[in-house]
């Protein structure tokens, strides 16, 4: 009998802590990032990004700053900064990222499951702020290596495919 207890106080407790943790699949991407970045109309850009634990570790905080070289369309060059949060919706038991970028888009992220795994996290857009109607977001974060990950954010207008816009490669500081 003592024996079958704590085998189930044991299994209990193993399960309460994974709960205590459901970030535990982005854990690797805790922490500061710098790179470099292709597309989003530009050739190439320097971003930093940022995940940290905030408010005893119920979100992540995440801040992203690209620097876009000048172009001879655009001679004084772009600045792109988004600052978002990744929660945790315990009624759907889905991860939510809300995004909101200087240009005035607010995007609200939902990680699926079904397309993630231990090296790649796909984001889709549940909503868009200040978008066309239909259109649509995708954010894909590739695990290269433990110190290193590939971002690509895609776009799809209404009734077409998704577009790949830019890509970032970003190494941990």
């Amino acid at each position: 009998m003592k024996k079958i207890f704590l085998i189930l106080v044991f299994l209990v407790s193993g399960f309460a802590a994974a709960q205590d943790n459901p970030f535990k699949q982005l854990d690797f991407l805790i922490g500061h990032w710098q790179g470099t970045g292709s597309g989003f109309g530009n050739e190439t850009s320097v971003i930093r990004s940022e995940f940290n634990r905030i408010m005893n570790n119920t979100f992540i905080e995440v801040k992203n700053d690209s620097k876009f070289k000048p172009t001879d369309n655009n001679p004084e060059g772009e600045h792109h900064t988004d600052w978002g949060m990744l929660s945790f919706d315990k009624s759907r038991k889905k991860i939510i990222f809300r995004q909101f970028n200087n240009e005035g888009f607010v995007n609200q992220y939902i990680l699926v499951d079904s397309l993630s795994n231990d090296t790649t996290l796909v984001f889709l857009t549940e909503s868009i702020e200040n978008f066309m109607p239909g259109g649509k977001a995708r954010w894909i974060i590739n695990r290269k290596s433990e110190n290193t990950i590939e971002t690509l954010f895609d776009v799809s207008f209404p009734g077409k495919e998704y577009t790949c816009f830019g890509t970032n490669q970003l190494s941990k500081k």
